[in-house]
């Protein structure tokens, strides 16, 4: 997938990580409660695992396949504020996003707004028909965030785990879709209006 360089909302700068993000990165990652919905693995949710993570990322974003994680950047300060991205699912079906805010920063619409701005930016930058989010059920914002971007909930399903530097764990989570169809029928209706 290709990168972004950098995506500007209202509110929300979508930049490539940085290593200034360490600190605030890793936080968020051994954090006791703000990733519980997340599939990081217990290592991952070190300080050690936090920093190899993002060195594995940022170190990506100059190779062939680069990894589209990016920071949320507040606009004024440039500080981390949460994370989203996007990674083609193994089946060839479509795409996945991802988008989190910080716990002191959710509850203000951003992963709204930056979930917006990434949706657009696979949905212009690739062929894509289908882009999808894996959301645990019980994480309610996290739905809300889907559903008022127009995904539809599909049910439950089981995400195996992956291996390697980017490594999650298994989860269950409730499958929201997107289709480029369901979009371009929403713009004709906001046209014709």
């Amino acid at each position: 997938m290709k990168l972004p360089e950098t995506l500007v909302t209202e509110r929300v700068v979508i930049r490539r990580h940085r290593r200034a993000d360490l600190a605030a990165f890793t936080a968020f990652l051994v954090h006791p409660t703000a990733t519980r919905y997340m599939a990081f693995t217990p290592e991952q949710r070190t300080a050690a695992g936090a920093r190899r993570l993002l060195d594995h990322v940022i170190a990506s974003y100059d190779s062939p396949a680069p990894i589209v994680s990016l920071s949320l950047a507040d606009p004024a300060s440039d500080d981390y504020v949460g994370s989203c991205g996007a990674q083609p699912l193994a089946d060839g079906d479509g795409v996945e996003i991802y988008y989190t805010v910080l716990p002191e920063h959710q509850g203000r619409g951003l992963a709204t707004e930056a979930a917006r701005a990434l949706l657009d930016f696979v949905l212009d930058s690739t062929a894509v028909e289908r882009v999808y989010a894996f959301v645990v059920s019980e994480n309610l914002a996290s739905c809300r965030v889907a559903e008022k971007l127009g995904f539809v909930d599909e049910g439950r399903v089981e995400r195996q785990a992956t291996t390697g530097a980017s490594a999650r764990q298994s989860m269950v989570a409730n499958r929201f879709v997107f289709t480029r169809r369901r979009a371009s029928e929403a713009n004709a209706r906001r046209e014709t209006s």
